[in-house]
């Protein structure tokens, strides 16, 4: 009789293929990389950053169960009587023990897009006469110089132009059940955990970033039938609500 393997143990046996996680992050049956634009944008602020194309995935560093401690102080005060009728007071910050959250797999991969400009530019300042100052509280005495900004339209997109390359970190999450509410609650927490652990990583090649992490949760695929392929499509589009992203992969 086989020992059956937990889901999570299975996934991390299954990951330590590369071609495992690059079919995670770029499934056969997302032609479109949808998954991958889902990330991006959870990390990247989307407007400033119009993805037309996913060109590539490179996985540059994988690690499993990574652990994350949630920073947490506690602050007090203390009151100390001198000889004279002052006091002394001294605030003092004493570390607690914090949480451990533990990352079933962390990935940091750069992701080459073909993207085209977003936002406007700024062409022109042009400055005007001084002025007196207007408004109840302003003084006799005080003046203004207004200011004229001029946008400019961005250039078209150029499919022709070098890929962009995005470093892109995914943290994932692993679930042996489809429970949504310890799920929502668990990726909230490691996120809280890591945005405050760990600064946001440096910004290549343009983009301004929302968060230090991508999240990825990992779910038991359900059946085939057209009911739990609505499910699945349906906790997607929760966990997107909240910055995440889903996946169903059947057990190891």
């Amino acid at each position: 009789m086989s020992a059956t393997i937990p889901f999570t143990d299975g996934l991390m046996l299954r990951y330590l293929r590369p071609e495992n996680v690059k079919a995670l992050l770029l499934p056969a049956t997302d032609p479109e990389h949808e998954r991958v634009r889902s990330l991006l944008v959870s990390a990247y602020d989307p407007s400033f950053l119009d993805i037309r194309s996913v060109e590539s995935v490179d996985v540059v560093h994988r690690e499993f169960q990574t652990a994350v401690h949630a920073s947490i102080a506690v602050h007090g005060s203390w009151d100390k009587s001198v000889p004279t009728t002052e006091q002394a007071r001294a605030t003092v910050e004493i570390p607690a023990t914090p949480p451990v959250h533990w990352i079933d797999m962390s990935l940091e991969t750069v992701v080459a897009v073909k993207a085209a400009p977003a936002g406007s530019l700024l062409a022109s300042v042009d400055a005007e006469a001084w002025a007196a100052a207007d408004g109840a509280g302003a003084r006799r005495d005080e003046f203004e110089r207004p200011y004229q900004l001029q946008y400019a339209d961005q250039p078209p997109f150029d499919p022709a132009a070098p890929a962009r390359r995005l470093p892109l970190r995914v943290s994932t999450l692993f679930f042996d059940r489809l429970d949504l509410a310890d799920a929502l609650r668990r990726l909230s927490q490691a996120k809280r955990a890591v945005d405050a652990a760990s600064p946001q990583p440096e910004v290549h090649d343009g983009g301004t970033m929302l968060a230090s992490s991508a999240w990825l949760a990992v779910f038991p695929a359900t059946t085939t039938d057209e009911p739990s392929q609505t499910t699945e499509q349906l906790v997607g589009d929760l966990l997107a609500t909240q910055g995440f992203v889903a996946a169903f992969e059947t057990a190891p």
